[in-house]
């Protein structure tokens, strides 16, 4: 990994945003270089308030239903506790700050790309428009805004197909995304228009697993970049979140749109871009870019030390780009969620959805990849937030904080 000089960094003040897995690699980058790392926590925050690299926590209400119930309680805290930076470790902790962000503005430097460029990105449609124009590998697509608008790209487009948000962050009949193989599950999926969404995406389902990007710029140019794939889900159709996944060579046109994307859109700080590369056929197809960090662990265990880059990048001090930005990872890296790849397991034992062969080969799998990954939460030298989060089902009932009090 490269190194960068503690003295810079040391006694700053950072607050993590979002008290999501993403948080634990974060939190240890940053205490290694120096800084104090306080974070909100919520009772979903898998235990972060135990870790050894955060130096103080605070409750607030959950993030993630995209309410802003916890704003008046972080904003409190950071009146009485100022810090020098705030980053947002979650999506809902990026949305949340994106809504507020002249209110954070106000109290800190902030590890996020500049306001229109986070804004773009979350723009799905904006993002499909950008890919066209610039020539990124993006699958055939049509933006809805009906049931009849919905069947008529169907057909248009054709089979297997993938129907997703455009504009609204939320769920789709309970699912991120949906993905249909015929007309007949189209409608059994669908029966009706969700009225949360104003508009949906159809477009071409490509087969293959998802390939992330997680990187870093300086105004448009790429620092370091490392391309992981996704070789299981916590979903059973291959979306949700990377429960193993593996450092691999750049894929030519997925660089290409990385490295298009970024510098059009003068990106600056960390970020995640995600295609699908068909294993068979070679064919790419762009998805998304996420303007916050993302599979931490396994881009700060390869080498991309994008979480001191990022803070460095707030802060506007310098930074030594390498030569290749692609050259600064290790491929092979290995990483695991076990949590995720357990729980999908058990869901699918209750449902009867996984022969006792299969759950056991699985099992057995899984076991494995334990002994012998990178974990999103668990590291050796600091285990007592893993050690909560599983035994969570038998303390949770004991597992109290006091309130935070704002006055």
């Amino acid at each position: 990994m490269i190194g960068e000089p503690r003295s810079q960094l040391s006694a700053l003040r950072v607050l993590l945003v979002g008290d999501a897995r993403m948080a634990f690699p974060v939190a240890k980058a940053l205490s290694q270089a120096g800084c104090r790392v306080f974070a909100g926590v919520s009772i979903s925050s898998n235990y972060l308030e135990w870790s050894r690299h955060v130096s103080g926590s605070f409750r607030h209400s959950p993030l993630e239903p995209g309410t802003d119930e916890a704003l008046p309680v972080i904003l409190n805290w950071l009146d009485r506790h100022p810090v020098d930076v705030i980053q947002p470790v979650s999506e809902a902790g990026s949305r949340f700050m994106t809504r507020h962000r002249a209110a954070f503005e106000a109290r800190g430097r902030l590890i996020m790309p500049e306001a229109e460029t986070v804004e773009t990105c979350m723009n799905k449609t904006a993002m499909f428009e950008l890919c066209e124009t610039l020539g990124v590998a993006l699958a055939p697509y049509r933006r809805v805004r009906d049931m009849e608008g919905l069947f008529a790209a169907a057909e248009a487009i054709g089979y297997p197909l993938i129907v997703k948000p455009a504009i609204v962050d939320a769920e789709l009949f309970d699912r991120k995304a949906l993905i249909i193989a015929d007309a007949a599950q189209l409608a059994v999926a669908m029966p009706h228009w969700p009225d949360i969404h104003p508009e949906l995406i159809v477009q071409k389902y490509l087969t293959g697993p998802r390939h992330s990007v997680i990187f870093s710029a300086d105004r448009g140019r790429l620092l370091g970049a490392v391309e992981i794939k996704a070789a299981r889900t916590h979903e059973y159709d291959g979306t949700g979140y990377t429960t193993y996944g593996v450092t691999v060579e750049p894929t030519p046109l997925v660089r290409e749109g990385v490295e298009r994307l970024a510098a059009h859109l003068a990106y600056s700080s960390t970020g995640c871009a995600q295609f699908i590369v068909c294993p068979t056929t070679g064919a790419v197809t762009f998805m998304e870019v996420n303007p916050r960090v993302s599979l931490g662990r396994i881009s700060e265990c390869a080498g991309l030390p994008h979480s001191v880059w990022g803070l460095k990048l707030a802060l506007g001090q310098a930074i030594e780009p390498p030569a290749d930005p692609w050259a600064v990872y290790r491929r092979g890296v290995r990483y695991v969620w076990t949590k995720g790849d357990l729980t999908l397991l058990g869901k699918q034992i209750r449902r009867g959805q996984a022969a006792p062969s299969e759950a056991l080969r699985r099992l057995t799998q899984i076991a494995v990849d334990a002994v012998q990954c990178s974990h999103a939460v668990f590291d050796p030298l600091d285990p007592l937030p893993a050690l909560g989060t599983y035994g969570n089902i038998l303390i949770k009932r004991w597992r109290r904080y006091p309130e935070y009090r704002t006055a």
